[in-house]
Order: structure tokens, then sequence, then C-alpha cells
């Protein structure tokens, strides 16, 4: 699995930290797709099913902003076995399906979305493996 590629010029820049594409080079639609093109929300998207997971990418983007300043945004984007692509910048949701990366060491998986509310009366989305 790929850990990093950077993509961009000055000012706006894409770090690809952690994806299941194998070959990047020959996979520039699926990269397009996970990074660029237009997605579900996360949020909008967990109905407590179960859902085929095809690929994924974890990625940063740089943002330079007028007055020089940078800002970093870490997103998870993830295309499912329907073609939906889901995105979220949830640092929960991130932790919990990459924790579910590392445990299946590259074996293909399904995941359910859940949302819940936090101690405080905030609400959160976070998934788990589908062990069915």
């Amino acid at each position: 699995m790929l850990t990093y590629r950077q993509y961009g010029e000055k000012g706006n820049v894409m770090k690809i930290l952690h994806t299941n594409i194998e070959n990047l080079a020959e996979s520039k639609k699926a990269i397009y797709m996970l990074t660029k093109a237009p997605g579900v929300n996360v949020k909008d998207f967990c109905m407590d099913e179960s859902v085929e997971v095809n690929n994924f990418a974890l990625y940063t983007e740089t943002k330079t902003g007028k007055d020089g300043s940078e800002s970093e945004q870490e997103v998870l984007a993830i295309i499912l076995s329907d073609g939906t692509k889901l995105a979220t910048i949830s640092p929960t949701f991130i932790r919990s399906f990459m924790e579910i990366v590392e445990l299946m060491d590259g074996d293909p998986f399904a995941i359910i979305c859940r949302k819940s509310v936090s101690k405080g009366g905030r609400e959160f989305v976070t998934c788990e493996l589908d062990c069915t």
C-alpha cells in the first residue's frame, strides 16, 4: 500500500498518506475520483447498513491563503462497491477506519457507518468492521 505521494504546486498541495491503490500511475481515474470528484459526506450517508469498500485514500490538502498562511486538512475518501464516494474530515471516523484497514491488511472488507452522540451531546460519526 502506498503511504506517501505528493501532487500539486506551491500554494495547493495534496499528499496521499495511505491508499489501497497499488499503482497510482495506472490508476489516475481512481485517484481523481477519490480526491477531486464530488462525493457524499459520511455524516449524510450513515445508515447503519453494511457497505463494501473498494478503494480509499487518506490524504492531506495544504492551501496557502492570500495572507500567506498555510492550513492543512486531513481527508478520508472511500469508494464503495456501488461506485458511491464518501468523504469525511471526522477524526473519529478516520481513526476507526484506519484501524480496520490495518487489521484487514489488504483483505477485502465492509464497514457499517454509525452516528452516535457524545457525553457532551455532540453528534459524531464512526465506523465498524462488518463481521457478518
